[in-house]
């Protein structure tokens, strides 16, 4: 199949609701991953699709799915307030926009966000890191729950901020667009002068040898400060995210108290990860 026709063919295979997966491409294409990558940046270019997580979500599907008056759980409504467009993925961007990957998986999403919240009962002082999961898990916070939020993640504070939650403190700094988030060592100094009972940590990948991977090198350090200054951790990852790879390592499986994600999680992944010690928390099975 000629490279222009592969490419229609992509276009027509998008779901309008989920994304469609790298993975999956090859096996119908029978190409290489390398050709599938070069066929999605070529259409992200072209403003047809946008790039998520290992795979690609057509142009305008968050709208799709935010359409109506009900809100979607998981999706970015600080948007409302903060004006981000939603225009394609630049393809020499090393990760999606927020907005894309915030679209993406919203129930799995959610999911996870649910999980999160049964466990922060007692939970004095929290840290949410930013990310589209603990976004879903801040649009669930009521200002019952008592307990004081720390983020560094923009829209996850004026999140709590919209739903009148009393105790919020955000973590200031230099913002990358790409995450909504501050990052730098004057985001880390300020990290490093907190306390936290329980935090909730992002990863854009995990590796099959257990590592915890990010998209960039300047967040190592502001994701280990987190780590230090925390009683219990855990990483929230929906199930697209393992058996991945992303540019550097931040931890291991075996550094959280659990991973926390969804019930797509291959058995075989699970299983492996495991035995390298991790513990794996699947939500929303017969077990939660």
């Amino acid at each position: 199949m000629k490279r222009e026709e592969r490419q229609r063919a992509i276009l027509e295979l998008l779901n309008p609701t989920d994304p469609v997966q790298n993975k999956e491409l090859i096996a119908r294409f029978q190409v290489t991953d390398m050709t599938i990558r070069r066929d999605l940046d070529a259409l992200a270019a072209q403003g047809k699709l946008i790039r998520t997580h290992g795979g690609a979500i057509l142009v305008g599907a968050e709208k799709e799915r935010n359409a109506g008056n009900a809100p979607s759980v998981g999706a970015p409504s600080a948007a409302d307030a903060l004006s981000f467009a939603h225009a394609p993925a630049d393809p020499r961007n090393l990760e999606p926009t927020y907005l894309s990957r915030a679209a993406a998986r919203s129930n799995q999403k959610a999911a996870i966000a649910r999980a999160c919240l049964d466990m922060l009962k007692d939970k004095k002082y929290v840290f949410l890191d930013s990310g589209s999961t603990t976004y879903s898990l801040a649009q669930m916070v009521t200002p019952e729950l008592r307990s004081v939020f720390i983020s560094n993640g923009i829209n996850i504070v004026y999140e709590l901020l919209r739903h009148n939650y009393p105790s919020v403190i955000s973590i200031g700094g230099e913002i990358d667009l790409n995450t909504w988030s501050t990052r730098g060592t004057f985001a880390e100094n300020q990290i490093r002068s907190f306390h936290a009972d329980i935090t909730f940590l992002g990863c854009n990948a995990i590796s099959p040898e257990g590592n915890i991977m990010i998209g960039n090198m300047t967040e190592t350090g502001l994701k280990r400060a987190i780590m230090a200054i925390s009683n219990e951790i855990y990483l929230v990852a929906d199930s697209s995210k393992f058996d991945n790879y992303s540019l550097t390592s931040y931890a291991s499986v075996v550094d959280f108290n659990g991973i926390i994600t969804d019930v797509l999680l291959p058995e075989e992944t699970r299983a492996r990860l495991e035995a390298l010690g991790a513990k794996i928390c699947v939500a929303g099975s017969p077990a939660q």
